[in-house]
């Protein structure tokens, strides 16, 4: 009897042993690895999971939980981890934050004023921070209104950690008769300049047209010779594929243009024709640097002839315009069929690898219609 209760008491305490080897074992087996840079920016989007180089035989609990960078120093996140027998185990982890980032200066690179006017060199200048704090801008450098002259001036604005913005700008002081009342100068969120001349928006040298930036009615008188050249070498390079491309819509002038589009507002409304015609000055066509090709409805999609332009069209100068899945960023649907030339140069950088972006997402503008 005794060798029995003996045995039975042997056997629970192997037992006992054998679960308190498993959450030992348990606890050792599964494990967070720490990353070794837990240094972040003010206001900078940062996760729990961003916290943790690798996690092992495991599973880290809220991993998506955003953490709160609105302040500056050390801050300890506790993170939850559980162990592949279920068990949880809490991680103390520090974290640093600081401000590294300097303030963003939104400006006109070039300013033009009358000799002997006085200017404020701050008009049309702002500045944004990681810090949201209310950054003003300062001016450095010496300038003489009294004097005809082109003064290299810089726009200064630093934030309460030391971050400190420095860009330079042009002024250009002279006489009453030198000052252009038709051009105007802009920075765009990207960074890009650009210069509406005499109603014509150019970024970077590129003609910008879209539902923000129009043409006047009296612009273009067909397509560019750079674009009728470059589109040869795409159709006779789409041939030797046995592809038959062509040129099915090309320059519209703004008359053209008032007809068609009031003609699609009568048959489906004003809101859906905005989706897939543009108004009057507002249009690609009048510019003589696009056009349609082949058949211009939702037939051409997935043709062979839109897949080889879709795939090849930048290695003549060209890009997919509305390209699929775009109509918030570009105020169009997707259109297979409509190309645009850029040259070789920026379209290569709207194929983005087959990824295409548009010209809007590059140059980091709008295409909302100003009413």
């Amino acid at each position: 009897m005794k060798k029995k209760k003996l045995k039975k008491r042997i056997k629970v305490y192997g037992i006992i042993f054998f679960l308190l080897l498993l959450i030992v074992i348990g606890f050792n087996y599964s494990k967070l690895e720490i990353a070794t840079d837990l240094n972040f920016n003010l206001n900078e989007t940062v996760e729990k999971n961003d916290l943790v180089k690798k996690v092992k035989h495991g599973e880290l609990l809220g991993k998506e939980e955003s953490i709160d960078t609105s302040t500056l120093g050390e801050k300890n996140i506790p993170l939850q981890f559980k162990t592949i027998f279920g068990f949880k185990k809490t991680y103390k982890v520090t974290i640093q934050i600081s401000d590294t980032e300097k303030p963003h200066i939104s400006y006109n690179p070039i300013k033009n004023s009358k000799l002997n006017q006085e200017i404020d060199l701050t008009n049309g200048v702002s500045v944004s921070d990681n810090s949201n704090e209310n950054i003003k801008v300062q001016v450095e450098g010496e300038y003489d209104i009294h004097k005809l002259g082109e003064y290299k001036l810089y726009y200064i604005a630093k934030d309460s950690s030391g971050n400190e913005a420095r860009e330079e700008f042009t002024l250009n002081i002279v006489s009453d008769s030198s000052v252009s009342k038709n051009e105007s100068y802009f920075t765009t969120s990207k960074g890009f300049q650009g210069v509406v001349r005499d109603g014509v928006t150019y970024i970077e040298d590129t003609l910008i047209v879209n539902k923000s930036y129009s043409l006047p009615s009296t612009f273009g008188n067909g397509l560019t010779n750079e674009t009728l050249a470059s589109f040869k070498e795409l159709q006779a390079a789409a041939l030797l594929d046995g592809l038959n491309i062509y040129i099915a819509s090309g320059f519209r002038s703004y008359d053209r243009q008032v007809t068609l589009y009031d003609n699609y507002v009568k048959r489906d409304g004003k809101e859906k024709a905005d989706t897939y015609s543009a108004r009057p000055g507002y249009s690609e066509h009048q510019s003589g640097l696009t056009f349609d090709v082949n058949e211009v409805s939702d037939k051409f999609i997935n043709t062979p002839e839109a897949n080889w332009l879709s795939e090849n069209c930048y290695k003549y100068g060209f890009i997919l315009r509305y390209p699929n899945g775009k109509q918030d960023v570009t105020g169009f649907k997707y259109e297979a069929w409509h190309f645009r030339y850029v040259g070789k140069e920026l379209a290569e950088k709207l194929y983005n690898n087959g990824d295409w972006l548009t010209i809007e997402e590059y140059f980091g503008i709008d295409s909302v219609y100003p009413d």
